[in-house]
């Protein structure tokens, strides 16, 4: 079966939504497989945490190894 994740009820906010026509444009140029694709999520996700975050610790510096 092919899942698909239900789209949120409100409508976008336009800046928000000139985002994701530019972000599907972008991500439709490129052939990535679903592998790929879940790579690029997963380091957008940890991206995001690390800049959340940033200053809560003086390790929040240190990059991954």
């Amino acid at each position: 079966m092919n899942e698909k994740k239900p789209q949120p009820s409100k409508e976008l906010s336009p800046k928000l939504q000139k985002v994701r026509n530019d972000l599907d444009r972008v991500l439709s140029d490129y052939d990535l497989s679903q592998r790929e694709f879940n790579a690029l999520i997963e380091d957008l996700k940890k991206r995001r945490r690390r800049i959340e975050g940033a200053g809560d610790s003086v390790f929040d510096d240190i990059t991954e190894e």
